[in-house]
């Protein structure tokens, strides 16, 4: 469980720090005395594909938020909606999902953690998936990249 929570803090940190990290630095647009984005400015729907180490062929998936940013979703398609909680780290929204079967692996349950900034109208970030397998848990990293769609 400690490698968990190092691990995840690690990714936060990768996510929200000022490292050059393949265009994942810590903001996504010049922000250049500019503030920290809050939840509102990522209030809206976003298309996004998901890419975990190790496996071939990317995930899309929709983000959506209520209205008023009150609450999340993460969409698969054939799925129902996946409830998520989110907040603001830095520049970074970081979104939680509740657990739900992998759609990459059957029988096994699985958590999302996100991590993305605002970079040119585009969301990107990073992503652990946390499975829970008979053998425990399996934590794996990934990229994601997101575009704003309809409601």
């Amino acid at each position: 469980m400690r490698n968990s929570a190092m691990f995840l803090s690690l990714l936060l940190l990768t996510a929200c720090g000022g490292a050059d990290d393949g265009g994942m630095a810590a903001s996504g647009d010049d922000t250049s005395g500019a503030q920290a984005p809050s939840v509102e400015d990522f209030i809206g729907t976003w298309n996004t594909t998901v890419v975990l180490e190790g496996t071939a062929n990317p995930v899309p998936a929709v983000l959506d938020s209520s209205p008023d940013g009150s609450a999340w979703t993460l969409n698969l398609q054939g799925r129902s909606p996946i409830d998520m909680t989110v907040s603001i780290s830095g520049d970074s929204l970081v979104a939680v999902s509740m657990p739900y079967p992998s759609i990459l692996r059957d029988g096994v349950t699985v958590t999302v953690r996100t991590a993305g900034v605002l970079r040119e109208g585009d969301m990107v970030g990073k992503v652990l998936a946390t499975y829970q397998t008979p053998d425990g848990e399996e934590l794996v990293p990934g990229t994601m990249r997101g575009t704003r769609g309809g409601s």
